[in-house]
C-alpha cells in the first residue's frame, strides 16, 4: 500500500480542504465551476490550462506537487490544444480538478521518477492520469452537447432586433454562463466520487501487467506532446517523435523498474 501524500503545513486555514468531506467535496466543484468558465466563456486567463489547473487546485488542498505532477502530464498530451472554437479536443479543466482533488484527498501519492517506490508511484501517476483522460474525452462529448444548446438559446436574440429588447440578450447570456459553471460544478464533484471510490482504488487490484503498463505511461507522454507541436507548427511529422519518445520510454522504463 503506498504511503498517504504529505499535505502542506504551510497552510493552515486551508487544512481542512485536504479531508474528504463534502465541504471540501463542494469547494473542488466550485473550483471547478469557476475554471470551465474561464476554459472559453469568460476571463479566460489560461488559469483553465490543465497545468496550472493541477497546481491551484493541490495548491488549496494542500499538496501542490501532486496538481503540478498530474497538470504536467496532462498538458503534454494537449500541448498543441488550445481551446478555440471547434479545434479542441477534449476537457483538459474539470477531469484535472476531479483527478488532483482525489489523489490528494485519498491520501495518495503520485510522482515523476525521482521519488522513492519508483516502480509504484509511476504506475499510480500513470494509472491516474489515464482516468483523467478518460474523464476528458467524456468531457469533450458534453462541451459539444452544451455549446449547441447555447447556439439554439442565442437565436432567440434575433427577437431584440424587432422589439429592441436588449435585457433579453443578457439573460440569454447569463443562461449560458450559468449552464458552463453548473457543468463545471456538477461534473466536478462528480467526477471526484468517480475516482476516488471507484477508480483509484482499483489500481489495488491490478494485475503486474497492468501495473508495468500503467508506469510506462508517465514516460510516453513527453514523446507524445513534442509530436503534438511539430504537428500543430512544422508539419506531419508527429510520427517519427512519438515512436522515438516510445521507444525511448520503453529504455527508460526497463532500466528504471
Amino acid at each position: 500500500m503506498l504511503q498517504p501524500g504529505v499535505l502542506s503545513t504551510l497552510m493552515p486555514a486551508l487544512a481542512w480542504a485536504g479531508e474528504a468531506s463534502w465541504p471540501s467535496l463542494l469547494l473542488l466543484g466550485l473550483l471547478a465551476g469557476l475554471l470551465a468558465l474561464d476554459d472559453t466563456a469568460l476571463a479566460q486567463t489560461w488559469f483553465s490550462q490543465p497545468l496550472p489547473a493541477g497546481v491551484v487546485t493541490g495548491w488549496f488542498c494542500g499538496d501542490p506537487y501532486s496538481g503540478l505532477v498530474l497538470g504536467l502530464l496532462i498538458q503534454m498530451i494537449k500541448a498543441g490544444d488550445l481551446p478555440v472554437g471547434q479545434s479542441f479536443v477534449g476537457d483538459g479543466t474539470i477531469p484535472v480538478v476531479a483527478g488532483t482533488g482525489a489523489v490528494v484527498l485519498g491520501g495518495y501519492q503520485i510522482g515523476l521518477p525521482w521519488t522513492d517506490a519508483i516502480r509504484e508511484t509511476l504506475a499510480l501517476t500513470g494509472w491516474s492520469v489515464l482516468g483523467v483522460g478518460l474523464l476528458g474525452a467524456f468531457g469533450h462529448w458534453l462541451i459539444q452537447v452544451e455549446r449547441r444548446a447555447h447556439v439554439l438559446w442565442m437565436l432567440e436574440g434575433h427577437l431584440t432586433l424587432r422589439d429592441g429588447l436588449l435585457g433579453r440578450i443578457e439573460r440569454l447570456h447569463f443562461r449560458c454562463l450559468a449552464t458552463t459553471f453548473l457543468r463545471g460544478l456538477i461534473f466536478g464533484i462528480l467526477y471526484l466520487l468517480i475516482l476516488l471510490r471507484f477508480w483509484l482504488p482499483a489500481f489495488d487490484r491490478l494485475p503486474d501487467r497492468g501495473v508495468e503498463a500503467a508506469a510506462m505511461l508517465p514516460l510516453l507522454l513527453p514523446g507524445l506532446g513534442i509530436g503534438t507541436l511539430v504537428d500543430r507548427f512544422a508539419g506531419r511529422r508527429s510520427w517519427g517523435w512519438m515512436i522515438a519518445g516510445a521507444a525511448a520510454a520503453f529504455g527508460l522504463a526497463r532500466w528504471v523498474l
